[in-house]
């Protein structure tokens, strides 16, 4: 029968005691290795014993310095050791742990058998000492873990433990927080952050300094039309100021700078008081008619929150040198729903605003338009002059233009109707022409543009908000959009192109028969009143462009909001340019139209004013004449010297040029045309001459356009066709022929065609053709 293995027998293998010793807590690993001398000296001994004791030196988390020994000055106990011991000789790691074993053994004792009365001897009697021992004993038993069962149960016993004297502690802050004995009330606060009850200590703060409701908060901001009122809004953040004050105080007195605690307080504190009180007045209103009026308050109420709360908040230990900047980030934190709110609010605001103010402009324009009708039809209606005057003076010119004018003269409307109609539509249309420049108001304008700069800085308030920096930029780039939208097509747009069609609806012959008094001259200057009231149209436009530069530039460049280096295809910039074009293309079609009313003002001037007997006097009065110019010509160089410097000072120089070039060319035509349609003969032909001269010379002298002189230079030459005499009718056919005395601005062709004006052209017509082309007609033979 074979022997049983005894215990014995067991202690005598190596790998088996050390398998059972690694398993044991000190206290038993102590026992264990003094069972017999061959354990102690055979298997728990050397490297195996030195090992164990690493294993336990490794738990408490020391740190390992070859040769160490600890200051013989030292006085270590059990609340200081796990401070005063932070390092062990990893040659003798069990002398390290001794002196923990020594001092924490007899509480690890106590608790695994759950003998906590009077737990701590009588030299540990102040909280915070008995704390650091809790604290140090939850280090301190990890080295026990290899016993399992003993670690859980002394791990179970310290954890209820900590928890009564953890409630204990807080009893004790509560009664002294009460008595307002901070000062003490300071190391029950201390014990409980030493035991990792932050929490605990941050709870109890807030539950002691709760915002109470006895406090009195101004219950209304806003005046009774929303308006905001600053000093209700002061006494507010001075409350609230004065009350975190106060909670400043205590937290350094009870925190000191070991938790900062104020800072959590703080935080909800905004979110639970301060930001719902501005959230509630915002929100209600007196008027509820009101768009929004006390949300667009709230960069005010913003920036006092800054200058009047924050920058008011005292300096304290608890959260350091950055509590304000903390506080700015909750408000902004917690504000955030509002801002965003705001933002849209604004752009909406502005929208609504900016149509509102166009609309009724719009509609106010009409309702003068319409009283100035009305009293201009009474007042004809009333006048003194009688029908036959009116017949004797209008007769003609209604007879010329009732298709114009929409008369049927099968109505049976009385003659005396008809021309009060008409005198109406006239008067009316003159009034619209003089009335142009109220088309595009530069007043409203600028209104809406300060109105869209004032909502934009309001909305930049916001721009120091990181998590706003880029809503910042769209937003105010959104209105500045919106604002060459709106002036673009509710008003700008609209009053071109009412100004345009008024332009094309202009007729100076009608114009100046419909002035035409009964005495047969004309009552109106010598303007053509549409082209004039346009270019201060033009000026007007180029003032509004001008001031949406600067403020493109000044509120968009110069503050970020666009970036012209990165941002040439950004949106704005892109409706910019589409608003500059088309306000070119509205000058520039205007002013067409305008040089063709003032060319239509020429010709007319020249169908009324330039008589036969201008050119082709009677012999006998030739002699008798001043050579001067026409009437005809002075009017119209009038005429050109009222119109061909509108433009100064409205546009650029390069439009001016351009504009006074078309009209002088245009100009010539019509002097070509003129001369086609008179006869002149010898004796008119200084006539002739001295209008050329007077058109020349105000072309090169006055409008000083080098491009277009020329072909005046051409036209003086032109008065020598008709200067020649008739016996000279050779000398004649070589001026024709030699084209370049004409600045080679007409061809032969066409110079031919001009000397045929001459009264006794078909008297030298025979001898002009043969120096011309070799031969006359009746030389001609057909075979």
């Amino acid at each position: 029968m074979e022997s049983l293995i005894t215990f014995s027998d067991v202690l005598k293998v190596s790998n088996v005691v050390r398998n059972i010793a690694f398993s044991l807590n000190p206290a038993d690993y102590i026992s264990f290795r003094q069972i017999n001398k061959k354990v102690y000296h055979d298997h728990l001994t050397g490297a195996t014993d030195k090992n164990y004791w690493l294993h336990r030196v490794k738990c408490l988390g020391l740190e390992p310095e070859p040769g160490y020994r600890l200051p013989s000055d030292v006085k270590v106990n059990a609340a200081n050791i796990g401070v005063t011991c932070t390092k062990f000789d990893p040659r003798d790691p069990k002398v390290a742990y001794k002196l923990f074993y020594r001092l924490l053994h007899p509480f690890v004792k106590r608790l695994y058998h759950n003998d906590v009365a009077n737990f701590f001897p009588e030299e540990y009697n102040e909280p915070l000492t008995q704390a650091k021992i809790i604290k140090v004993l939850e280090k301190y038993i990890n080295s026990y873990s290899n016993d399992w069962p003993y670690h859980r149960k002394v791990q179970e016993n310290l954890k209820i433990f900590k928890e009564l004297f953890t409630t204990s502690v807080i009893r004790e802050l509560d009664l002294n927080f009460d008595k307002k004995n901070f000062s003490y009330c300071s190391q029950f606060v201390e014990v409980l952050l030493l035991l990792d009850h932050e929490v605990s200590a941050v709870d109890f703060f807030k539950s002691k300094n709760e915002f109470p409701e006895s406090i009195k908060l101004p219950e209304e901001l806003f005046d009774e039309n929303d308006e905001l009122r600053y000093d209700q809004l002061e006494l507010a953040l001075d409350t609230f100021t004065q009350f975190l004050n106060e909670k400043i105080s205590i937290t350094d007195q009870l925190f000191q700078d070991r938790y900062p605690v104020i800072v959590l307080y703080t935080e909800n504190f905004v979110q639970d008081h301060l930001i719902p009180y501005f959230q509630i007045q915002i929100s209600s209103s007196n008027t509820p008619d009101a768009k929004n009026k006390r949300l667009m308050s709230l960069p005010t109420i913003y920036s006092k929150l800054s200058s009047h709360f924050v920058k008011k908040l005292r300096d304290n230990v608890n959260a350091g040198t950055s509590y304000q900047r903390f506080v700015s980030d909750f408000i902004q934190l917690y504000l955030e729903p509002e801002i965003q709110k705001f933002f849209d609010t604004m752009v909406q605001d502005f929208t609504t605003t900016t149509e509102d103010l166009l609309k009724d402009y719009e509609e106010q324009s009409q309702r003068k338009q319409k009283a100035k009708d009305e009293a201009l039809f009474e007042s004809l209606k009333n006048s003194n002059m009688t029908n036959e005057e009116l017949l004797d003076g209008k007769t003609n010119f209604l007879k010329s233009f009732t298709k114009i004018f929409k008369i049927n003269n099968n109505t049976l409307k009385s003659q005396a109707e008809q021309d009060l109609e008409v005198s109406y539509t006239l008067q009316k249309m003159n009034n619209k022409l003089q009335n142009i420049t109220s088309l595009v108001s530069l007043d409203l304008c600028y209104k809406i543009i300060q109105a869209c700069r004032e909502h934009m800085e309001k909305i930049y308030l916001f721009k120091d908000v990181e998590v706003f920096e880029t809503v910042v930029k769209l937003k105010c780039q959104e209105m500045y959009k919106i604002l060459m939208f709106l002036l673009s097509e509710k008003h700008i747009k609209l009053g071109f192109e009412t100004a345009l069609q008024l332009l094309k609806d202009y007729d100076a012959n009608e114009t100046k028969l419909a002035s035409l008094s009964p005495n047969g001259t004309f009552d109106d200057d010598n303007k053509v009143e549409p082209l004039v009231q346009f270019t201060e149209l033009i000026n007007i436009g180029d003032i509004i462009l001008q001031m949406l530069s600067i403020f493109y530039n000044n509120e968009l460049i110069a503050k970020g909001i666009i970036d012209k280096n990165k941002d040439i295809f950004n949106d704005v910039v892109h409706t910019k340019k589409v608003f500059e074009t088309m306000l070119d293309d509205y000058v520039a079609n205007g002013l067409n139209i305008g040089i063709d009313k003032l060319m239509d003002q020429v010709e007319f001037t020249f169908n009324t004013m330039q008589f036969p007997d201008d050119f082709n006097p009677d012999p006998k009065d030739a002699s008798r004449r001043e050579i001067a110019p026409s009437k005809c010509a002075i009017a119209n160089v009038e005429l050109l010297s009222e119109h061909c410097f509108l433009l100064t000072g409205a546009t650029d120089k390069g439009t001016i040029d351009v504009f006074q070039q078309e009209i002088g060319e245009r100009f010539f035509d019509e002097v070509v045309k003129n001369i086609k349609k008179h006869l002149i003969s010898e004796d008119g032909a200084v006539f002739l001459i001295a209008d050329l001269n007077y058109y020349h010379d105000f072309i090169s002298k006055k409008l000083k356009q080098k491009n277009i002189t020329p072909f005046f230079l051409g036209l003086k030459s032109v008065g020598q066709l008709y200067l020649i005499s008739g016996k000279d009718s050779k000398e004649l056919g070589k001026l024709i022929c030699d084209v370049g005395k004409f600045q080679g601005v007409f061809t032969q062709e066409e110079i031919y065609e001009l000397v045929q004006r001459r009264t006794d052209w078909f008297k030298v017509r025979k001898d002009v053709e043969k120096v011309m082309y070799g031969l006359g007609v009746s030389d001609c033979v057909i075979c």
